[in-house]
């Protein structure tokens, strides 16, 4: 198995903030806390309730969770759940415009006890949609450091993008404390299930060696068990299933999967896989 960060390069690599702790023997997944299904136009938020019972189908080999807002109360809600299965969050602040506001959020989450807070992640692949400039995302960084560090938090603080973003951008990945990439072998077009694995660390060495062999980590991957094929890419549940084991018996941790749960809340979008990359199937408040 192949690990970026325990490269000679990535583990000299200093990071320009001072975080604790490690991402070493990282293995996380993404959570969102939507119920139901845009196509009856009934989209809402998940109740504690329902959150609990999601976790109660999240199986023990992942030590971490990844949201991406605060909205729904799902900072709060989800470490909850965190500290009951002794989990550590991935917590992000979605909109940098209320970059403030988001943290605000997180930290009254919190309440003075950030032992199950890993990384607090500011934008997601905002700079690869044409969402925000690096400036505007790295000027939000500094800004939720400041309000962090005055609130005791001494985490990872990074930013979140595409491999593509990252290594066109490097100050993305200077202004974090690691590189933070999403790379989905699935929307490459030339790779297939079984070799999506050796691709992830293709892309996570790229992301390591443009940004001076700092420590990457991938923060989305995954495959989807339905939709259209994109080149060599095949969106069936037999390739969901090759997928994921190529990806996990190739990369040894610092990984986040996606995702827990189908996200019946989203269009289909490109080539209809949108909603269906749930590695449980349907939630069951979907």
């Amino acid at each position: 198995m192949t690990s970026v960060a325990a490269s000679p390069a990535a583990s000299s690599a200093s990071s320009s903030g001072s975080s604790s702790g490690s991402t070493s023997g990282l293995h996380g997944i993404a959570y969102s806390p939507y119920s139901g299904n845009i196509a009856d136009n009934n989209v809402g938020c998940k109740t504690a309730d329902q959150v609990s019972a999601d976790f109660a189908n999240i199986d023990s080999s992942y030590n971490l969770v990844r949201i991406y807002g605060t909205d729904c109360n799902q900072v709060e809600n989800v470490l909850s759940q965190a500290k009951s299965k002794n989990l550590k969050i991935f917590a992000g602040v979605f909109d940098i415009t209320q970059v403030e506001s988001e943290i605000a959020t997180i930290i009254a989450a919190a309440n003075g006890d950030w032992s199950h807070f890993h990384t607090i992640n500011i934008g997601n692949e905002l700079v690869n949609s044409g969402a925000a400039t690096v400036g505007a995302v790295t000027a939000a960084i500094s800004t939720a450091r400041t309000l962090l560090s005055a609130a005791g938090y001494t985490g990872h603080v990074v930013t979140v993008d595409t491999f593509v973003a990252i290594k066109a951008n490097p100050a993305l990945c200077q202004a974090s404390d690691y590189a933070a990439a999403n790379a989905h072998p699935y929307f490459d077009g030339g790779v297939t299930s079984s070799g999506a694995g050796s691709w992830v660390v293709e892309q996570m060495e790229a992301v390591s060696s443009a940004c001076g062999g700092k420590n990457t980590v991938i923060t989305e991957t995954g495959w989807p068990w339905s939709g259209d094929a994109n080149g060599q890419a095949v969106a069936s549940v037999a390739d969901q299933k090759t997928a994921v084991s190529s990806i996990k018996s190739t990369v040894s941790d610092n990984l986040i999967m996606f995702t827990a749960f189908n996200d019946m809340w989203k269009a289909p979008g490109y080539k209809s896989v949108e909603q269906s990359w749930g590695m449980y199937g349907n939630s069951a408040s979907s």
